[in-house]
């Protein structure tokens, strides 16, 4: 009779045990949706069988195994930053397009090519107020084009600026995510081992790696520790360092809880490339932008400044003028020159053409850098647009390579119904072998109770 009663015992363990797994396939399945999520596994273990000595054997739980790895999980979060950089950088520099137009109707090209035209027909016709006129208006159309690209540039300056305080912000409410998990996890030993915390750990961390590198450390509690670019805390267990945005000076910089510079700490990810393009990228364009404008002012000056007018006086003024210290494209601007001030001809020649030659051969000579005006700004366009196809090709291979990882992770860690079906068979029918014994030893109880009888 002790046999049998200690066979019912193993046997209505075993139905628990087999209950908590078929709860444990429920729970994967009901996730194999959520992001983060890894699958979870019933342990089993055998009991010891020594009848002799009162072990009757049967089956023990050991435990929720999880199929998370550390490994593929930091594989995955390298990929993100690198990613995050060259998405970043793609869609900042695809605003630069429409900003460096080279086309010959359109933009600063158009108005450079214009006023060329514009001195070659005013050669033609040196004393006629119309073709003066035409000069004068061409002047002002290219004043207009450089102020144009200079607000253009400006604009994408001060959106990816815009950008970077908003990833600094985002990164900031990931690191308090990653503090209220850590504070859960160091109030309860065992919630270390909850599948749903750590999806949503795991979430925040892979989140905040496209926007910064970071190198994460695991205390014994489970809560996670991060690291800027390996060297500054972000984390640790349930107090946070925030970031700060400075982008008021000449350079954009990433400060820390404490004021420190940490822009030389970010490796990659978003920030890394928005304060690239903010420190380097954007002003190397512009500053290339302001000495076209420059170029552009000081050498038409000069060639107007050794003719004469229609009254055969030298010009009191140039025809540009600009401020550098406030930028040489966004200031440019036409002066008070009047039409029959344009000293269009040579002191030993007054009433001809000579200057106006000079003006319409200025645009086609080598005059900055070795290359024509709008050569030069053609190579302005053309840098900018190898950037942009860099930063496209580089995109390109990122995703490839985040896709590779995340494919290699989910085939550890994710749930697969195919497989959770098959494990739910197997705890079923285990289940049901288990009451079926029941069955049959309660039938053998019965049958001796009334034998006894």
């Amino acid at each position: 009779m002790g046999n049998l009663m200690v066979s019912l015992r193993n046997a209505s363990s075993a139905l628990r045990v087999f209950e908590r797994g078929m709860g444990v396939v429920q729970a994967n399945v009901s996730n194999a949706s959520t992001p983060g999520y890894a699958k979870q596994r019933q342990g089993l273990e055998a009991m010891r069988v020594d009848l002799d000595r009162g072990l009757a054997g049967g089956v023990q739980s050991t435990g929720t195994l999880d199929s998370r790895s550390a490994y593929m999980d930091n594989t995955v979060r390298q990929r993100m930053d690198g990613w995050g950089s060259a998405d970043e950088r793609t869609e900042q520099l695809s605003k630069l397009e429409p900003v460096l137009d080279i086309s010959s109707d359109a933009g600063l090209m158009a108005s450079m090519n214009g006023l060329m035209q514009a001195a070659s027909a005013a050669a033609v016709s040196p004393n006629d107020r119309a073709a003066r006129e035409v000069v004068l208006e061409r002047a002002d159309a290219l004043a207009r084009g450089f102020h144009a690209a200079s607000d253009g540039l400006a604009a994408v300056q001060a959106s990816s600026e815009v950008s970077l305080a908003n990833g600094v912000v985002k990164v900031n409410e990931l690191v308090s995510r990653v503090v209220e998990v850590n504070r859960e996890m160091r109030a309860d030993y065992t919630a270390q081992r909850d599948a749903g915390l750590q999806a949503k750990l795991h979430n925040a961390l892979e989140d905040l790696s496209e926007l910064v590198d970071t190198a994460v450390l695991y205390a014994e509690d489970g809560s996670a520790s991060v690291y800027l670019g390996g060297q500054s805390l972000l984390v640790i267990g349930g107090e946070s360092y925030p970031l700060q945005a400075d982008t008021a000076g000449h350079q954009s910089r990433v400060l820390g809880a404490d004021g420190t510079d940490l822009s030389g700490q970010i490796g990659s990810g978003r920030l890394e490339a928005l304060l690239d393009l903010n420190n380097s990228v954007l002003p190397g364009h512009m500053a290339d932008l302001n000495r076209l404008a420059e170029s552009v002012a000081d050498s038409v000056n000069a060639t107007l400044a050794g003719g004469v007018d229609r009254n055969g006086q030298a010009p009191a003024q140039g025809l540009f003028a600009y401020t550098a210290g406030l930028g040489s494209a966004r200031t440019l601007q036409v002066t008070t020159l009047t039409a029959d001030e344009l000293a269009l001809a040579a002191p030993a020649a007054p009433g001809g053409n000579a200057v106006a030659l000079q003006l319409e051969k200025l645009f086609q000579g080598k005059n900055i850098d070795g290359v024509t005006f709008s050569q030069f700004y053609g190579n302005m366009a053309a840098a900018a647009g190898r950037q942009l196809a860099g930063a496209r090709e580089s995109l390109g291979a990122q995703e490839q390579l985040v896709s590779q990882a995340k494919e290699m992770r989910d085939e550890v860690q994710k749930v697969s119904l195919d497989e959770e079906a098959v494990v739910l068979m197997e705890f079923q029918r285990a289940y049901q072998a288990s009451a079926q014994l029941i069955q049959t030893l309660n039938q053998i109880t019965e049958t001796t109770i009334n034998m006894i009888r």
